[in-house]
């Protein structure tokens, strides 16, 4: 009889090991007792503040390399800016119907790309809508299963309206345009940008007076009342003062694009109560109410569905305080050049290490693929606040997080597999790097 039982549970175990992974909805602990809210684990003793002095480096150092972009030269690295060619050639991975692509369909695709004819622009512009960045000319998904929604990969990046570009390349039927941007390049639908001359560009960089939403998807309305789009924590926008003032109003300036396709001044309004003068004063209090902002929106991977990743939710938190990031994590957690391997450390030594020697609310955390921002610790454990579409656990289940929360290192434990635990995020942490310190080096300059 023992024998029996044995044997019908290593049939079992055997019959997991050879499903595929199943989806959990299920209930994390972490979710259910941490409080989501990113005030509270303020450690007053631990507050940093910069004097407005230290703000104003911030604000230039951020501009320049903000529109950096229609200064630089086009890259001629056709490898790296078109670097979605081999898997078109390859891997042309599952479509929205969950059906195997057939290779002529992503060759047509390749195709519509005109990569013998790169560069064939260099044409300063401005995005007018805010639009999604494709690694190729068309809004097709591509998955690389079946199941592998919501990880588009051809999706790159969601970019704003007002970012400033370089026109680098057409689509062979003009309706594509690919883009340079200061953090990112690809693929733009053309009717979403606009052309600038030599007199608008001249003005552009002009501007002295820039504000930066302090909430989320705020509506944005042009001089007649009608809805023209939303403010996004991350953006900034150009202030437009004089006659343009109007009470509880402030006047921004973006801009639209013309039938010929150059852009045109367009003077939109929103309430004075939802923006700040940018930048904010990067303190740990004004960043936790940044992160509050958006805790429990939706994750979307590169941008998709006008949803954050993990690194755009690190990004546009810190292009509020004058700190210019990359878009991909492992170029975040590099970027100040102060990042710490945490690889070769035991799972003890790496939280301990993290909570004795990370800023709160301004040290990245990152793991191969993922980036998150350490806010402190709770009962001997690292909190973090991150934009994370699941964890696996017991290398079989996925279990949903979906968005923006906060949770410690070792969210899911309480679903790990007996007979076959998967790592926590804690055992993946490869590295971390101190904003704080990237900020002091700015402003050193």
């Amino acid at each position: 009889m023992k024998y029996r039982i044995f044997a019908l549970l290593l049939y079992v175990l055997y019959l997991s090991a050879c499903s595929q992974k199943v989806i959990q909805i299920t209930k994390i602990k972490d979710l259910e007792q941490l409080p989501q809210d990113a005030l509270i684990y303020i450690d007053e003793s631990s507050q940093i503040k910069v004097d407005s002095k230290a703000l104003a480096v911030l604000k230039n150092d951020y501009l320049e390399k903000y529109y950096s972009i229609w200064q630089e030269k086009l890259n001629p690295n056709v490898n790296e800016v078109f670097w979605i060619k081999p898997s078109l050639l390859k891997n042309p991975g599952f479509g929205e119907n969950l059906q195997a692509n057939p290779l002529s369909y992503t060759k047509e695709i390749l195709d519509s790309m005109d990569i013998e004819s790169y560069p064939s622009k260099a044409i300063r512009a401005i995005i007018t809508t805010t639009t999604d960045v494709r690694a190729v000319p068309t809004i097709k998904p591509m998955f690389n299963k079946p199941d592998g929604y919501p990880f588009d990969r051809w999706q790159n990046s969601l970019i704003f309206v007002g970012t400033p570009v370089l026109i680098t390349h057409t689509s062979r039927d003009k309706s594509w345009v690919h883009i340079q941007s200061s953090f990112v390049y690809g693929w733009v639908k053309a009717e979403h940008v606009g052309i600038l001359s030599k007199e608008q560009i001249k003005e552009i960089r002009g501007f002295k007076q820039y504000v930066t939403p302090i909430e989320d998807k705020i509506l944005l309305y042009n001089a007649k009342g009608d809805f023209a789009t939303q403010a996004r924590i991350g953006q900034i926008f150009a202030l437009k003062t004089g006659s343009h003032t109007k009470g509880d109003k402030i006047a921004l300036v973006t801009y639209t694009r013309m039938p010929n396709g150059n852009a045109k001044q367009k003077i939109l309004y929103g309430l004075k109560s939802h923006f700040s003068p940018f930048p904010l004063e990067l303190d740990t209090q004004n960043i936790a109410k940044t992160i509050n902002a958006m805790l429990g929106q939706r994750y979307g991977w590169g941008g998709l569905l006008e949803n954050r990743d993990c690194s755009a939710f690190v990004r546009d938190i810190f292009s509020q305080y004058g700190i210019h990031l990359p878009r991909n994590s492992k170029a975040q957690v590099n970027y100040g050049k102060n990042s710490v391997d945490l690889s070769t450390l035991t799972r003890e030594e790496k939280e301990a290490f993290i909570i004795a020697n990370a800023t709160p609310y301004q040290t990245l955390l990152w793991q191969s693929g993922h980036i998150m921002l350490y806010i402190g610790h709770f009962e001997g454990k690292a909190l973090i606040a991150h934009s994370v579409w699941s964890v696996t656990t017991g290398k079989k289940y996925e279990n949903m997080l979906g968005g923006v929360v906060i949770t410690t290192l070792h969210v899911g434990e309480e679903h790990n597999g007996t007979f076959a635990k998967s790592p926590l995020l804690i055992d993946k942490i490869g590295a971390m790097s101190d904003l704080s310190i990237l900020a002091k080096q700015i402003q050193a300059k």
